[in-house]
């Protein structure tokens, strides 16, 4: 009888104990978890793109001069409008031969020569002429490539700084608005992910840029490049508790 009345506490002790426990689970499970978003739009000031030179020769060293000669062109070029050394480099430089069919025959055509280079163009914001006055270049020189064209911002420290501000403040209010409809309060945040990017704006041409031979710049009219805004944009997930 000492033992069963001895089981029966313990057991009443434990269920106690374990309602505690419950209890504090429940209440320290009481939060609420949102989403924020932040936008700034902003005026880019780089725009980035590649040109393609493309040769075909009867040996790999005329294709590589000739290659050389219109590669020097394009960079005298976009060193005159102000791009710096360290904004230009090779990205790919090519030498193979070019054949093509005739009659389920592999003919040798001639040794090609392919030469890629990147180019970084800053302070085009503003009124700034720098870009439309380097495409209207590069548009005079005939057989090239150019890829899209790629514009960013500089320094966007200020922008992202904004943004996650905007962002935290539109979370609070949605789980201010949630903990009002529940009749509860709202406490502090327990933890914060956040997460950013940067909506960047291209304008194509398409690949391929051609002259039907030399031309008199003046006499065409200027490129017009709009460049567009940018978007700088950051999400934060915030897990509040809930009072």
């Amino acid at each position: 009888m000492r033992k069963f009345a001895l089981l029966l506490v313990v057991v009443l002790v434990g269920l106690v104990g374990f309602g505690c426990q419950s209890v504090s689970l429940l209440e320290s499970s009481r939060t609420i978890s949102v989403q924020g978003s932040g936008k700034v739009s902003v005026s880019p000031d780089i725009a980035s793109f590649s040109i393609t030179v493309s040769e075909l020769a009867e040996t790999t060293r005329e294709a590589q001069l000739k290659t050389n000669e219109k590669v020097g062109t394009l960079l005298a070029m976009v060193r005159d409008v102000g791009v710096e050394n360290k904004d230009l480099a090779t990205t790919s430089l090519e030498f193979y031969p070019e054949y093509r069919w005739k009659e389920d025959e592999q003919i040798l055509v001639g040794q090609r020569v392919r030469q890629t280079i990147h180019v970084t163009v800053r302070g085009i914001g503003g009124t700034s002429t720098i870009l439309p006055a380097l495409i209207d270049g590069i548009g005079s020189v005939s057989n090239i490539s150019m890829s899209s064209i790629r514009f960013s911002k500089e320094d966007t420290t200020a922008e992202f700084s904004e943004s996650r501000k905007m962002a935290m403040e539109k979370a609070l209010q949605k789980a201010s608005e949630y903990a009002l409809a529940a009749n509860m309060k709202l406490g502090n945040p327990i933890s914060v992910s956040d997460y950013s990017s940067t909506d960047y704006q291209g304008v194509s041409r398409n690949t391929m840029v051609k002259a039907a031979g030399a031309y008199m710049m003046e006499s065409l009219p200027v490129a017009d490049v709009p460049t567009g805004e940018l978007d700088i944009i950051s999400t934060v997930s915030v897990v509040f508790e809930l009072l």
